[in-house]
């Protein structure tokens, strides 16, 4: 849903995804269809509001994915890679949730992933099989996310 607010970043309006029963773990995403891409940038402003919530990206099909979900409970990070509906952690990070809403952003190169959270260093992994497929940002488990100013940039 596309609401108003009163700070996001590109004001007036934000993204919001609301799931209140949907299953522990299970993954919810909006992505950009028409863009296809292994390599560049990708970034999201999240709100600070309990959830996981990120980025989705290198998303082949919907069990071929990566995701960099952020817990804004516990400032936790975690980049996973799912291949064939399986998962396996690449990395896990630390972010310092202060603000209201804060810059999440990953770089793609080949096989290496890095990631920053309000332009600060969050975490580094290695992608076992890089393709190129879509991005867009994600929610995981029952709750909100709030987001804003998605952006893709590819060679």
């Amino acid at each position: 849903m596309v609401l108003a607010d009163r700070n996001p970043p590109s004001a007036p309006n934000q993204v919001t995804q609301t799931f209140v029963s949907r299953p522990e773990g299970s993954i919810a995403c909006a992505v950009r269809r028409n863009v296809s891409f292994q390599d560049g940038n990708v970034q999201v402003w999240l709100k600070k509001i309990p959830s996981r919530a990120g980025l989705v990206f290198r998303m082949k099909d919907e069990k071929n994915f990566i995701v960099l979900l952020l817990d804004s409970t516990t400032d936790e990070a975690e980049l996973t890679s799912f291949a064939d509906g399986k998962p396996a952690v690449l990395a896990r990070g630390k972010a310092e949730l202060q603000l209201d809403w804060g810059s999440l952003s990953v770089h793609l190169a080949g096989r290496a992933i890095t990631a920053t959270w309000n332009e600060k260093k969050l975490l580094e992994g290695k992608d076992p099989k890089p393709v190129a497929g879509r991005a867009g940002f994600a929610t995981e488990g029952a709750g909100n996310a709030s987001f804003d100013e998605f952006v893709i940039e590819s060679p």
